[in-house]
């Protein structure tokens, strides 16, 4: 049987070949958070900033960044999705690529090298616990002494998670969310209950802050909000 994370990405898979799924605006939680946290933490030291944009999608949140003059690179587990960064969005191809990191280890590194920003935006909830981890410590390997990174997690104050809190969690960590949707296929969510539970979630990392926002649209949706970097010289494990 595929575990969550597989069967996640394959749903994913579906989605951006059989819809016109994509994010057309850059996530406004992300932008609003470059400029109050994650702007005053970057040191480039006289070169544009490299910045990973880790499950891509259509591109908007690279472009965001591309113009601001930083160095931008993408990955996404979809090709499709990594052929509209390129088709529509002027991307190189060089730069964007498809891949599962969990299938090719030290992947980012070995085509992409180091980066001084690692953004993973509306992704790593669709990952199991241990996939998560083995995710993160791809990103801290790729990342120069005090790289920023960013990721965020949604908690159970969202319309579309709140009816299953009393839902038992599996093996991987996840909440399964019935057939419904774009996919129209099962969806694996890990869900996080507070603060105190995304600092353990990213605790290989140095915390800079974390961030509740709420946006409300059919009813408050809650999202926390992870901003951190790695420490010079030490090694990836979890505090």
């Amino acid at each position: 049987m595929e575990n969550g994370t597989r069967q996640n990405s394959r749903a994913w898979e579906k989605v951006y070949q059989t819809t016109d799924f994509g994010n057309t605006y850059p996530t406004d939680g992300l932008v609003s958070l470059y400029y109050h946290f994650i702007r005053q933490q970057l040191k480039p030291e006289g070169r544009p900033v490299k910045v990973l944009d880790f499950g891509c999608s259509h591109g908007a949140n690279a472009k965001f960044f591309k113009a601001l003059g930083f160095d931008v690179y993408g990955v996404d587990i979809a090709e499709e999705a990594i052929d509209y960064c390129i088709r529509e969005q002027g991307f190189d191809r060089s730069r964007f690529a498809a891949c599962d990191i969990l299938q090719e280890n030290n992947f980012i590194c070995e085509k992409f090298g180091m980066f001084d920003l690692v953004i993973a935006s509306e992704c790593l909830y669709y990952f199991s616990k241990a996939d998560c981890e083995r995710i993160l410590q791809e990103f801290y390997r790729c990342m120069n002494d005090q790289a920023v990174i960013y990721a965020n997690m949604h908690t159970w104050n969202h319309h579309l998670y709140r009816e299953y809190q009393n839902t038992r969690i599996d093996k991987d960590g996840l909440v399964q969310i019935p057939a419904s949707g774009l996919a129209d296929l099962p969806l694996g969510v890990r869900i996080v209950a507070d603060k105190q539970e995304m600092r353990k979630i990213f605790g290989v990392f140095e915390e800079i802050t974390t961030v509740r926002s709420v946006l409300e649209m059919e009813s408050e949706n809650e999202t926390l909000h992870f901003i951190g970097k790695k420490e010079i010289g030490k090694k990836g494990t979890q505090k």
